[in-house]
């Protein structure tokens, strides 16, 4: 199978050594994008963001010309099928601003060209980015990748909370987004490393009771807010009177020191789910990847879910989400 992934820019070599973990062979890279092949594709990745499977290559000189072409590329697939239902569609590009604007202009035009065109058709377009319906890439000012079938590995912008202390706030959005759960009214979470109180915000917002442990202050509305407990102690140093609903983490340390911190917990079945955090910027990210993921020594032999990603909000970090084998 022939596919297209997508990453955050600069990633593209991770990306390619990932795909490799997996027996993938990539072909071509360009920025924020690899062409690999593969005999038989994971159903997880963590540095890729979209998946396009068969991808055809479209060039043309100028905006209208490519949204033009594509509607003639998209009424050829169709052929004599008729669609009555919504179909999912997406324009995608690498972060930068000029070429996010490309791909704005050109899906404005390949609406427009459609609507005029198949208006019946046009009316059922949905925007998602998984499923079979169509899917574009737009790699350069002229040129774009096209595919029928995608997957979204979840990576996505979340909205800022304005109350919210800190942008870190964004990473366990997306995350519980990607895990799909959260933690509920009357769970109770503990956050370790807390400050300002961005992760413990979120929990709070969402009804839960949070023990925030930090040596540092955490920030309104958090530290007022009657359902935290703020603990000035060390993270490493803290033992929890009971057991929480949820974990969360998010410290500058090194992945080895908190891999460690996160295998203690789940040893001793001090947590039913976790969010952690680990910072990438001095490990070897794929070296990283295969602990976390080894059979015996990593995390899955505790976890009925495991899903690790870079986010969308992370930067040079990725995020790994779990829930425990024998949960409560």
């Amino acid at each position: 199978m022939n596919t297209l992934l997508t990453c955050k820019e600069d990633c593209e070599k991770i990306l390619e050594r990932e795909i490799a973990l997996y027996q993938g062979a990539p072909a071509q890279r360009g920025r924020g994008w690899i062409l690999a092949q593969w005999t038989q594709r994971p159903d997880e990745l963590c540095f890729a963001h979209h998946l396009l499977e068969e991808p055809l290559a479209v060039r043309e000189a100028s905006v209208n010309a490519l949204g033009d072409k594509l509607v003639e590329v998209f009424t050829q697939q169709l052929g004599q099928k008729r669609l009555e239902r919504p179909w999912p569609f997406a324009f995608l590009s690498a972060a930068d601003e000029k070429l996010l604007h490309r791909a704005g202009t050109i899906e404005k035009r390949f609406l427009e060209r459609l609507q005029k065109k198949m208006a019946r058709v046009a009316k059922l377009a949905a925007p998602g980015a998984s499923g079979e319906g169509f899917f574009v890439h737009v790699s350069d000012f002229r040129e774009a990748f096209v595919s029928f079938k995608a997957t979204s590995f979840g990576q996505k912008r979340m909205h800022m909370d304005p109350k919210a202390p800190s942008r870190s706030y964004l990473k366990l959005e997306e995350a519980f987004s990607i895990f799909g759960q959260a933690p509920k009214a009357d769970e109770l979470v503990v956050d370790l490393g807390a400050a300002p109180g961005g992760w413990s915000y979120s929990a709070l917002s969402r009804g839960a009771a949070v023990i925030a442990v930090d040596n540092g202050p955490l920030k309104d509305p958090v530290k007022s807010h009657p359902n935290i407990e703020h603990l000035t102690v060390d993270a490493f140093k803290y033992s929890p009177k009971q057991d929480a609903d949820w974990l969360l983490c998010d410290m500058l340390e090194t992945p080895a020191i908190v891999l460690g911190l996160l295998q203690e917990w789940l040893n001793k079945k001090r947590c039913r789910r976790f969010v952690v955090n680990f910072k990438i910027q001095r490990t070897d990210p794929i070296l990283l990847l295969k602990k976390l993921t080894h059979p015996t020594e990593g995390l899955t032999s505790y976890c009925r879910t495991l899903k690790i990603r870079q986010l969308y909000h992370d930067r040079e970090e990725i995020t790994v989400m779990g829930e425990i084998k024998d949960i409560r």
